[in-house]
């Protein structure tokens, strides 16, 4: 696996959005207005995606705000959605990964296998503790397709998933994202937020 870049030698304050399974295209017609109004407020330079986009149209309308870096998910593979399956680099001398979470799509069958099976799913304990393994050398994990937001230290490892883009029912129908800045002096500070669902009249 690609070592990160080097470290920024001249170190700033960086702010991004994180926000991940926005599945457009196959669960709800478009992105939520409100959530791209609120983009433009925070003025970010870049934007997280962590997977599960779905159509290449959500992509469009988040470059329009910021760049964006984004990773594929398993709806992604699916749909053909060509996408690279982990994004790493370094901010502030924080050691960032950002992938979808589902590991790759054999983990995914097997899962889904299991919920049909059990009736049970994959806590996201077990996904915590995989991506742990996966990326020893980060220090912070980004990742989505559990649908539940977290914002947690595990060990010494920080782990963001910034919830689901739409509204789904572990998220109490409400849609999630996350603003994250990584200061100059290398502080992870991240503020969660749940829009509620849009009433349509």
């Amino acid at each position: 696996m690609p070592a990160f870049p080097a470290p920024n030698p001249d170190p700033t304050d960086h702010r991004f959005i994180v926000l991940s399974d926005t599945h457009v295209g196959d669960r709800v017609k478009a992105l939520d207005a409100r959530l791209l109004e609120n983009f433009r407020a925070f003025q970010p330079e870049a934007i997280l995606h962590a997977g599960d986009i779905s159509v290449p149209e959500v992509l469009q309308a988040l470059e329009a705000i910021a760049p964006v870096l984004a990773v594929q998910g398993n709806r992604d593979w699916l749909r053909r959605l060509k996408l690279p399956k982990e994004q790493r680099f370094e901010v502030n001398g924080i050691r960032v990964v950002l992938t979808h979470g589902h590991v790759s799509m054999w983990h995914y069958t097997l899962n889904y296998l299991r919920l049909l099976i059990t009736g049970r799913k994959v806590n996201v304990r077990a996904f915590r503790e995989r991506l742990a393994k996966l990326y020893p050398e980060a220090d912070l994990i980004i990742f989505g397709h559990t649908h539940y937001q977290l914002d947690e230290i595990i060990n010494g490892k920080h782990f963001i998933n910034p919830g689901a883009a739409y509204p789904h029912p572990l998220n109490h129908h409400r849609i999630q994202y996350c603003e994250l800045t990584i200061t100059a002096a290398g502080e992870i500070q991240v503020r969660k937020f749940s829009l509620p669902e849009a009433q349509h009249v």
